[in-house]
């Protein structure tokens, strides 16, 4: 067993990527790159998470949704089962907002210990330096019982009080992620301190289909006062030195920074062409909902970025990563490079060919899972890629696109996850980290514990009349509109 000087081995400052969030939701926080990184140290009992597990988590948990529907009205709603289907989603829903907003949810919780994984989705670089329990409980309104808007009022302050102090009393009141990385330091030591903040500073962009440049005032508001969507990098340089001058208080002794992935590759947004060729320079000429197709698409009626603002977008976030490095070798620390990986998993834009070769722990895995070897070619490829999930009509359960990225198009699924893992790993060896069992991560359990690859919602066969559905009746705008 490695020993350390450090009674923390691993901690982690991030947002939705770090945290685990999947779908739509945080729900399962044994699930993220985190944690496969710290079962690869062999701390994974000492590592310290919140509890995000009642109703499915939050907000809102797409695929436990999908696969209720699935269970009730099979693969695809036909028109005499809209009304049973809009009251069973109200029913559902109406159960999700009741838990955060008034029931068990929203109570304190029994977890005294500081988290290891400190990550809140939806955080943005400042928010590490200022957002704190009790700034969140004073910006949450009193709950009402909305029956128009049935998802939880302010759920990423909500996750926020649960993370940073789930007792809800206390001196860690006003305890930021800083502040609550400090605590732990003080109490024996940090020997690996993980930072992954900045994706949050660009993604509203592809979330709402419009840019929002970041004003001087934005550097001071809370989360809830912002409308940037897109910082400027003259902005965005202002608040990272802020936080690593406040990285540099923790005293940990190594720094991993991540740089910020391209948000235009997910697929959250799809590229479509009409007037020209699919790609040029990597770039579609319009990106818009995942959900309308390429004969449909009209730019005069359907929210879009242009290609040129598409490219903007990755320009300034290059800015950001520019700043990143740059401030990562004034000191001393480490990058890893999300970046690079989402680049070489990007499969529309690389034309079908993505540059990212799997794990070989990775590859044999699925190799030896019976139900999921025929995500395993014959070359020894692995036949999972960024695009939107989607299952066999002829086949259910079968995939046949997709498997990166879970159902919101934004965060990935477990595996996904754990190729972020995987990069972390091989990024911290170089860093002369001491690993029991070379550091193997634990593929066979991460594989198993991917449900979305093992058990994908019937409704994905039908993926395309399953998303014009639930945008028609305004589920889909609701449930992005708080992850801007």
């Amino acid at each position: 067993m490695t020993r350390s000087d450090h009674k923390h081995r691993l901690v982690v400052i991030g947002d939705s990527l770090s945290q685990g969030f999947m779908s739509g939701a945080i729900h399962r926080t044994d699930i993220s790159y985190p944690v496969f990184v710290a079962d690869a140290l062999g701390v994974r009992s000492s590592f310290v998470v919140p509890d995000f597990s009642g109703q499915g988590g939050l907000p809102l948990n797409l695929e436990k949704l999908l696969g209720d529907l699935g269970d009730k009205f099979g693969r695809a709603i036909n028109w005499w089962e809209v009304v049973p289907v809009l009251a069973l989603l109200q029913w559902k829903l109406d159960l999700v907002e009741d838990y955060w907003e008034r029931g068990k949810g929203s109570k304190a919780h029994y977890q005294v210990a500081v988290c290891n994984n400190l990550a809140v989705w939806g955080f943005e670089v400042r928010d590490a330096l200022t957002v704190t329990e009790g700034a969140c409980r004073r910006a949450i309104p009193t709950p009402r019982d909305n029956p128009l808007k049935q998802v939880p009022e302010m759920p990423m302050y909500r996750t926020a009080r649960r993370v940073l102090n789930p007792t809800f009393g206390g001196e860690r009141t006003e305890w930021s992620q800083i502040r609550s990385a400090t605590a732990l330091a003080t109490e024996g030591g940090i020997e690996n301190l993980v930072i992954a903040l900045g994706a949050n500073n660009a993604l509203g962009t592809v979330i709402s289909l419009h840019i929002e440049y970041s004003k001087d005032e934005d550097l001071h508001r809370m989360p809830h006062e912002r409308s940037a969507n897109l910082y400027l990098p003259e902005h965005f340089e202002i608040l990272y030195a802020d936080l690593a001058h406040a990285v540099d208080q923790v005293e940990a002794k190594r720094v991993f920074v991540a740089t910020v992935p391209h948000v235009t590759i997910p697929p959250l947004t799809r590229g479509v062409s009409p007037h020209g060729s699919a790609l040029q320079d990597g770039y579609y000429e319009f990106y818009t909902r995942p959900w309308i197709w390429d004969e449909v698409f009209d730019p005069d009626r359907h929210q879009h970025l242009t290609r040129e603002e598409a490219r903007r977008i990755d320009e300034i976030i290059d800015s950001y990563n520019e700043i990143i490095r740059r401030t990562a070798r004034q000191r001393g620390w480490f990058v890893f490079d999300l970046c690079k990986l989402l680049d070489d998993l990007a499969f529309r834009r690389s034309n079908g060919q993505p540059k990212y070769k799997a794990p070989a722990g990775l590859t044999e895995a699925l190799r030896d899972h019976e139900g999921l070897n025929y995500l395993v070619s014959s070359d020894g490829g692995v036949r999972l890629d960024s695009r939107f999930i989607r299952s066999d009509n002829s086949t259910p359960g079968r995939l046949i696109k997709g498997g990166i990225f879970s159902l919101d198009g934004v965060h990935p699924t477990t595996i996904g996850y754990s190729l972020i893992a995987d990069l972390l790993v091989k990024t911290m060896k170089k860093a002369k980290v001491e690993f029991p069992d070379d550091g193997e991560l634990p593929w066979n359990s991460i594989v198993q514990m991917d449900t979305l690859i093992n058990n994908p919602p019937s409704m994905l066969s039908s993926l395309r009349d399953c998303l014009a559905f639930f945008d028609k009746h305004g589920l889909l705008s609701s449930i992005l509109e708080h992850f801007e």
